[in-house]
């Protein structure tokens, strides 16, 4: 019997050899700023899957992971034995203690760490060869409005980092962006040298309140100067907390909020109004309105009020940003095409534009004065009634022969031909300008359908995306962008489209208030508009490739 228990004593043990796990350190006391090797090994072939290290998060960072594996055969046996080693970072000072790990049925035994913290000249030596400073600008902030925030990290010859530079804040409530990228040069701080990287980002807080940017850290090593000794750094910057305030009381109720160092209106209209306008001839004018320290998202369609006597056929925003070291330069251009049906005189009103100067602390507006052009030319449509805002089209009765009174004889041939001819200039003058016309709306969004038809789904879809986001301004753009796609309309001049469906229309509100007006933290449901515009996108009627875009658009 002891015999026979000797002997599966023995074949037993190769079996349990290869089920071995166990843990091991390189250290077991060590400084706040060292890093801990920790190495796992366990035999066997048949490991489906890795340890579960999560137990580790609460006393440890996981700077670095590695696993390898060996497979040896002699004899006929096989042995395997599998390797993982991670590299640990203390959260903090005293006796720390890496858990049990768990690899199928067997178990490593805890181990416990003693952390000490290191000596306040050591620790003063370390803060002098690699720190960060933050800074924001302005010191006053208004909802929407910028603040450029700008992170610099100084180190000293002989400083490594590993890894790159962290990456732009993510803040809650407010849109961040990059202003570039990184910038290395060298500064002198308490008159000593250091390298400097630079990074700043343009942040937009979505609501009045306390915004908080968070801490970003970095991970390396320096070698004391006294005593040549490496040793690991984590350097953290500070975390900023930045007031942001609500819209100023003085700024008026009924105009959009555009808060920004600067904004300057900009007219392109070629040759004109100096040298004035012909009837039926088309003539290009463009607004450009360029906000300093705002997104062109946040700059609101310019109002224009035209006489009747001039026809507007306006084509789809285009906005687009510049980035500065002082921050965002956003720009909004809308291209009008307008064509005079009447001769004479014309006044045009002033156009302008609301904003809120963060510079001085007051209301400001850009403006393009009044004016009075000069129409030359014939006529191409009857003068509009006083009392008519938008007259309907021309109809042109057929001319029929006058009546010739007995005693009045018969009507001179020339006076017959003259106008007849008269009749034809007419004919040739419409025939001509339904050509150009159809001729130019063949290249508007819209007119080349197969493709509209693409452009417009893509647009859907980004607006989903943006709705998804919850972002007021990038919905607001999306969208801008698929009604363009879709008929040829910004969002300003589309109002009619959501008329018949009060939630589409209430949804639209929310999306405005929060945008633009008093009241920003109102209730803004971003589903709730994307339900409407779905819905509204499968109720539109799609044109054919043969039908001519109406002049003046509408659902």
């Amino acid at each position: 019997m002891k015999a026979a228990l000797l002997a599966f004593l023995v074949l037993l043990a190769p079996a349990v050899a290869l089920a071995r796990f166990d843990a091991s350190v390189d250290a077991t006391t060590l400084s706040e700023t060292d890093t801990l090797r920790l190495t796992l090994r366990a035999d066997g072939t048949n490991l489906m899957s890795g340890p579960d290290f999560d137990p580790l998060a609460k006393e440890f960072d996981i700077l670095s992971e590695q696993h390898s594996a060996q497979i040896q055969s002699y004899n006929g046996q096989i042995e395997a034995q599998t390797t993982w080693t991670l590299l640990l970072k203390p959260k903090h000072t005293g006796t720390l203690r890496i858990p049990a790990i768990t690899l199928g049925g067997e178990t490593t035994r805890p181990i416990d760490i003693i952390v000490k913290e290191l000596d306040p000249q050591l620790r003063r030596a370390i803060a002098q060869t690699v720190f960060f400073e933050t800074s924001y600008t302005p010191k006053q902030v208004y909802v929407q409005s910028q603040v450029v925030v700008t992170r610099r990290l100084f180190y000293v010859n002989g400083a490594q980092l590993y890894g790159d530079m962290p990456t732009a804040p993510e803040v809650p409530g407010a849109m961040v962006k990059l202003l570039g990228e990184s910038e290395h040069s060298t500064a002198a701080r308490d008159g000593r040298q250091y390298g400097m990287i630079e990074q700043r980002f343009a942040i937009f807080p979505e609501r009045s309140g306390d915004l908080t940017i968070p801490a970003a850290t970095v991970t390396g090593s320096v070698r004391l100067p006294d005593t040549g000794r490496r040793i690991g750094v984590d350097v953290s910057s500070d975390t900023l907390n930045v007031p942001v305030l609500p819209i100023p009381a003085e700024y008026p109720r009924d105009a959009p909020w555009l808060p920004a160092n600067d904004v300057e209106l900009l007219e392109d209209w070629p040759g004109e109004p100096e040298r004035g306008l012909s009837t039926g001839t088309p003539s290009q004018r463009t607004l450009i309105v360029r906000a300093d320290g705002n997104a062109s998202s946040a700059i609101p369609p310019l109002a224009m009020t035209l006489p009747d006597s001039l026809k507007a056929y306006p084509e789809p925003a285009k906005l687009s940003e510049t980035q500065t070291r002082a921050g965002i330069v956003g720009t909004r251009t809308e291209s009008t095409s307008l064509v005079a049906t009447q001769p004479g005189d014309v006044a045009l009103p002033e156009v302008h534009v609301t904003w809120w100067d963060t510079v001085n602390q007051q209301v400001r507006t850009a403006a393009l004065p009044a004016r009075t052009i000069k129409i030359t030319g014939a006529a191409t449509s009857p003068p509009p009634a006083a009392s008519a805002t938008n007259p309907a089209p021309e109809q042109r009765p057929s001319p029929t022969p006058a009546a010739t009174p007995p005693e009045a004889g018969l009507q001179p041939a020339s006076s017959t031909l003259n106008v007849w001819l008269a009749l034809a200039f007419a004919l040739a003058l419409l025939g001509w300008a339904a050509t150009a016309l159809r001729a130019r709306y063949r290249n508007l969004p819209g007119a080349n359908w197969p493709h509209a038809r693409a452009t417009e789904a893509q647009a859907h879809a980004a607006f989903g995306r943006a709705c998804d986001s919850g972002d007021p301004q990038q919905i607001r753009a999306a969208l801008d962008r698929w009604l363009t796609a879709r008929y040829a309309l910004p969002l300003v001049d589309a109002a009619g489209l959501f008329a018949t469906d009060a939630t589409a229309r209430a949804a639209v509100g929310a999306l405005n208030a929060r945008l633009y007006k008093r009241g920003g933290d109102a209730t803004f449901d971003p589903m709730m508009l994307r339900r409407s515009v779905d819905a509204v996108r499968r109720d539109a009627r799609t044109p054919t490739s043969d039908e001519l875009p109406a002049l003046y658009p509408s659902p």
